[in-house]
């Protein structure tokens, strides 16, 4: 059985032929382009650092140590809860 190779490509896009523009109508207006989309092949661009100001590190930590104390309070609840299981259990048998 013959098998069938596949061409190679280097992964740049072929790029599109020039064409020529219809005459636009009378008392038209021109729009501006369109934004093209990014092509697979290209890079993103890296976004810009900002200074952030000391309350706005504060704000955030304070938030991070919130969350935080909630799933422990939740933790605990649920150890005093198995806790007062197994001494009920106890209790009962």
């Amino acid at each position: 059985m013959p098998t069938t190779r596949k061409k190679r490509t280097t992964g740049k896009p072929k790029r599109a032929t020039a064409k020529k523009a219809a005459p636009a109508a009378r008392g038209s207006t021109r729009k501006s382009a369109a934004k093209k989309p990014r092509s697979a092949g290209s890079k993103p661009r890296k976004a810009v650092k900002r200074a952030k100001s000391p309350v706005a590190n504060v704000a955030r930590v304070a938030k991070e140590v919130a969350e935080q104390a909630g799933r422990a309070v939740s933790e605990g609840v649920g150890a005093l809860k198995q806790l007062g299981e197994s001494l009920a259990d106890r209790v009962n048998s």
